[in-house]
């Protein structure tokens, strides 16, 4: 559980700072904040969570977070939020007074991918839900689709993280 904690906290690291948002306005990528579902979409009771969504109805749809915190963003201007819920964290960004999905970072194997990947599943798992349209670095397989990636971090043959992340390069 430590290794895990560490991986997600160093991925939630780099891709934080590393924004390919333009560095004098501060914008994010074209398409940021429409609230149509676009790309990979995580689903909660119901609830749809796409990246570069607008977070405000989805907070409201899911209802208090278990734990909440927030610090000023180093890759745009304002607060990066994390919301805990059961199962999974909400990572946003801040453009304009307005929060944005950023990240979901699944925490353990109570919540799955809308195609049925979950911590601790097979790499053929993932290999027969996704495909090969992946790129591996590492051990991590990596699937882009419009402005969002979804990863799965393999040790093992064995699923030990899994992470939506909001492209903005």
């Amino acid at each position: 559980m430590k290794r895990l904690s560490l991986i997600i906290l160093l991925s939630l690291l780099l891709t934080g700072c590393s924004s390919g948002a333009d560095p004098v306005s501060g914008e994010a990528p074209e398409g940021a904040g429409d609230n149509g579902p676009a790309g990979y979409v995580f689903e909660n009771g119901g609830v749809a969570i796409a990246m570069h969504g607008e977070v405000e109805p989805i907070l409201q749809a899911l209802g208090d977070a278990m734990e909440y915190f927030e610090a000023e963003s180093c890759a745009f201007q304002g607060m990066e939020k994390i919301f805990t819920y059961s199962g999974f964290e909400l990572h946003t960004y801040e453009m304009e007074g307005v929060d944005f999905v950023a990240a979901l970072v699944f925490l353990d194997d109570s919540v799955s991918t809308k195609e049925g990947v979950y911590l601790f599943s097979g790499l053929e798992d993932i290999l027969s839900a996704y495909g090969d349209g992946y790129t591996k670095t590492n051990d991590m397989y990596s699937y882009d689709l419009d402005g969002s990636r979804l990863s799965f971090l393999i040790e093992n043959d064995e699923v030990t993280s899994i992470e939506y992340l909001a492209v903005t390069e």
